[in-house]
């Protein structure tokens, strides 16, 4: 193999490598949650927002079913299946929207940074992957 293109079987990866470490995919705060919901799966799946700010959220329901948006309260996350001990351990959540509705509402963000998990409360949705991510960051 020519000197010149082992080079760069050696360089890509590292590139790779790189970007993915530089925070690229990273998102700004924000406070606005939009959502789009589809069988099963939110996207995006990953929000960043600031602690203790007011939120406006908006959803849309792509899918085939209803669903829902949870946000669990920090360090309380679903693990095998939502049940009603889970409901205790809610911080939030925007019930039922039905195929083809969206909704729009408003919240406070969680006042203590960190990672909180957002589920489909659904029967069988979290079970089929229907899970996100709110990550609460300090105001800037």
């Amino acid at each position: 193999m020519n000197k010149n293109y082992s080079r760069w079987f050696l360089l890509l990866p590292m590139a790779l490598i790189l970007t993915a470490c530089s925070g690229a995919g990273t998102s700004k705060p924000s406070t606005q949650i939009k959502v789009t919901m589809t069988d099963f799966a939110f996207t995006p799946n990953t929000f960043t927002v600031p602690a203790g700010q007011p939120l406006t959220f908006s959803a849309v329901n792509n899918g085939a079913v209803s669903h829902s948006f949870v946000i669990m309260k920090l360090g309380h996350d679903v693990t095998l299946h939502f049940t009603t001990a889970d409901q205790a351990n809610i911080y939030w959540e925007q019930p039922e929207v039905a195929p083809g509705d969206s909704v729009q509402a408003t919240l406070t963000a969680p006042g203590e940074p960190g990672v909180y998990q957002i589920v489909c409360a659904n029967a069988g949705h979290f079970e089929a992957g229907m899970i996100a991510k709110l990550l609460v960051v300090a105001p800037q």
